[in-house]
């Protein structure tokens, strides 16, 4: 995380790529609370 920010800089497509990565993140974590639920 912090060599991925110092290597690159942060523009659009970092932001982008960053963006998808937390949303995935937090898609997998919804997802695996609603298979503990049931």
């Amino acid at each position: 995380m912090t060599t991925a920010s110092d290597t690159i800089p942060t523009g659009p497509s970092f932001a982008a790529a960053l963006c998808g990565f937390l949303s995935t993140t937090v898609a997998t974590t919804m997802l695996m609370l609603l298979v503990r639920s049931f």
